[in-house]
């Protein structure tokens, strides 16, 4: 898709002499939308390119701290759904592009664009609880970790991301590979029930199975090519499992490989209630290769039922360090989830990431370029999955036996040798690749990895939907492709 608007001075001037303008017309529920003032006046709402606060802004936009160098010509900060329509609204009256962002969790800023406006929806974090018919209403800068705060309580959990700091709002929108997810859905955007969605009009809409289905099934995993903006989720909850259990296995980073084959083979005959995960880290002894397994159950004896098979198995008797049947809890997985003393914490950050039905062959292929990493906070995260079958009625579409993530991660400017070996890495795992997470790939960079995260059905669905709902171009399509 062409971009719809290039930055230049004279627009920016009239943006500017715009924003005191009433922005009628985006109607929600039959109300009016405030006019621009409400953004740029009192409360500062937003930012043009020529602001003095507007590099501070644009900065804050990332988690990480690296700052890509692209410059949208407008920030905007609604605080409500009714502030989004009328900043959608205004962004296509002055034909600016649209882009949003829930938490700037996205690792290649995917969020971040040359020219239009950029949507940061981080003043959306509400969470409603519905008991009875167990689901809740989630906004999109809801973090995981804040959202088990408020369902744990309840009674209820669900797959929130493996780090605590993740949103909701990107990370259900592109899929969302989560806790326990093999027992709570596969993927988490299975888990949507319905949406709340602001179109390309300005208009609010109700998304679900029967109400706008194409846009539900769009919701349901099209990730940075949504042609709308999310403001609210209807989520399926699960019961909050009552014991956490955790048995990990540190071994040699020469005996990868076959850590990497014991995960293929629990794979195929593990149970739900169990997620198993692999970890190559660097640690003060040098590389490791750490094999976890997390039981989540109503009871302590059937956690420890699950765990001592793993506890029974030759490789486990191989392994340097052994820690079984340790209690844990989703509080402590998002604490040490951003424990820099981990080395696994805070900095700049760069993520490849591959579906692949072989696992073993993957881990083999990249174990020597582990040991290689220029910053010793880089690690590879292997998770294996037991079931992957897509969901219905989604635009997720690409899932394979094991989810393999590239992390470079490093704390000094060398950007350019961290982001090398990262490519490197990305290039030893491409030929073991089934397909790519939409959520953790860089289409800046590489715009055919983008398009490997979807089924040629889907790719060719979201196009048709995209065109259907957006046909003026109000939002940006995916990174490198619009």
């Amino acid at each position: 898709m062409t971009p719809v608007y290039t930055a230049g001075m004279r627009r920016r001037n009239l943006l500017r002499a715009g924003l005191s303008a009433p922005l009628a017309g985006a109607a929600l529920g039959g109300c009016v939308t405030p006019d621009a003032q409400r953004f740029q006046g009192t409360h500062r709402r937003m930012v043009l390119r020529d602001d003095p606060d507007y590099e501070r802004w644009r900065q804050g936009m990332a988690w990480q701290t690296f700052k890509h160098d692209r410059y949208p010509d407008a920030i905007a900060r609604p605080r409500t759904t009714l502030e989004v329509a009328e900043a959608v609204t205004y962004a296509r009256r002055n034909r600016l592009q649209v882009v949003a962002r829930s938490g700037g969790h996205n690792v290649s800023g995917a969020f971040l664009r040359d020219g239009g406006m950029l949507l940061d929806l981080g003043a959306l974090r509400g969470a409603e609880v519905d008991v009875s018919r167990g689901s809740a209403w989630v906004e999109p800068a809801l973090w995981s970790r804040n959202l088990a705060r408020v369902l744990e309580p309840q009674g209820f959990a669900f797959p929130y991301a493996h780090c605590g700091t993740v949103p909701m709002g990107g990370y259900l929108l592109g899929g969302g590979v989560g806790l326990n997810g093999d027992s709570w859905g596969g993927i988490a955007c299975a888990n949507i029930l319905e949406a709340e969605v602001v179109l390309a009009s300005g208009e609010l809409v109700r998304v679900n199975a029967e109400q706008r289905p194409d846009l539900y099934w769009a919701v349901r995993g099209a990730g940075t090519g949504f042609p709308g903006v999310v403001t609210r989720y209807r989520l399926k909850l699960h019961p909050a499992p009552r014991v956490l259990l955790s048995s990990a296995y540190v071994f040699t980073l020469a005996a990868a490989t076959d850590a990497a084959r014991w995960m293929e083979r629990e794979r195929r005959a593990a149970p739900e209630d169990t997620e198993l995960m692999m970890l190559m880290a660097h640690s003060p002894q040098g590389p490791v290769a750490i094999a976890r397994f997390v039981a989540f159950t109503a009871e302590q004896a059937r956690a420890e039922q699950l765990l001592a098979r793993y506890a029974a198995a030759p490789e486990a008797h191989k392994a340097l360090v052994r820690m079984e049947r340790v209690p844990t809890t989703f509080e402590q997985w998002f604490r040490e989830s951003v424990d820099a003393s981990r080395g696994l914490g805070f900095g700049s950050y760069g993520v490849e990431t591959i579906w692949t039905d072989r696992l073993a062959e993957s881990i083999d292929a990249v174990a020597s370029a582990f040991a290689e990493a220029p910053s010793a906070m880089s690690h590879i995260l292997i998770s294996p999955r037991i079931h992957t079958a897509t969901p219905e009625q989604a635009a997720f579409s690409m899932f394979g036996e094991a989810f393999i993530g590239v992390y470079s991660v490093w704390a000094d400017g060398a950007h350019a040798a961290n982001f090398a070996w990262l490519e490197h890495c990305a290039q030893l795992l491409a030929p073991f690749a089934k397909g790519r997470y939409v959520n953790e790939t860089d289409g800046f960079a590489a715009p055919e990895r983008v398009r490997s995260a979807f089924s040629e059905e889907a790719w060719k669905r979201l196009a048709d939907v995209r065109e259907r709902e957006d046909r003026q171009g109000v939002f940006h399509g995916f990174p490198g492709w619009g």
